[in-house]
């Protein structure tokens, strides 16, 4: 890394995308400007003069043409800095009186988050299964630790849900 580049370390769940956005938007304002994502929450930015950038997430769920979809994006102004599993990373410069979203209706944004959900349905349903198929004899206190585990997994599932469906919920009632 330069010293130019900065590695911020900041952790959002999924149902916190505007705030994760608005995060962004303030680093941006500071002078801190993201220039990619890595793993989960660890953000890389480059220092340069504070800029009004606006930042939006998408939950892109593989879109089947890549390029139609990207094109759509940069056809509207938006650039696109990166991506971590499905979340694409977007931003612009601020106009005033321009319209800063990427969705322009509710029942689309509502419809990331059911993508989210949708994920999040999918990759646990393994999870579950090999759970109750791994045999009990011989793997003793590893077994009781990896029962634990998932129970504590499947309640930040849960709860990862009741959140998505809160904020679908919000957005209905706006």
């Amino acid at each position: 890394m330069t010293p130019d580049q900065i590695r911020k370390f900041k952790w959002f769940w999924a149902w916190q995308d505007q705030q994760e956005e608005a995060w962004l938007e303030e680093m941006s304002h500071q002078g801190l400007h993201l220039k990619s994502v890595g793993i989960p929450a660890l953000y890389y930015f480059e220092r340069g003069a504070p800029q009004d950038y606006v930042y939006r997430l998408d939950f892109s769920s593989g879109h089947k043409d890549r390029a139609n979809y990207m094109q759509l994006f940069e056809d509207a102004g938006w650039e696109h800095i990166g991506y971590i599993g499905f979340w694409e990373y977007f931003r612009k410069v601020r106009m005033p009186g321009e319209l800063v979203e990427i969705y322009t209706d509710k029942e689309s944004s509502m419809r990331k988050y059911v993508r989210v959900m949708l994920f999040l349905g999918i990759i646990s349903l393994p999870l579950w299964l090999g759970l109750r198929n791994i045999p009990y004899s011989g793997l003793g206190g590893f077994y009781q630790f990896f029962r634990v585990f998932m129970g504590l997994l499947a309640i930040v599932y849960v709860y990862a849900f009741i959140r998505l469906l809160l904020r679908i919920q919000q957005l209905k009632s706006s």
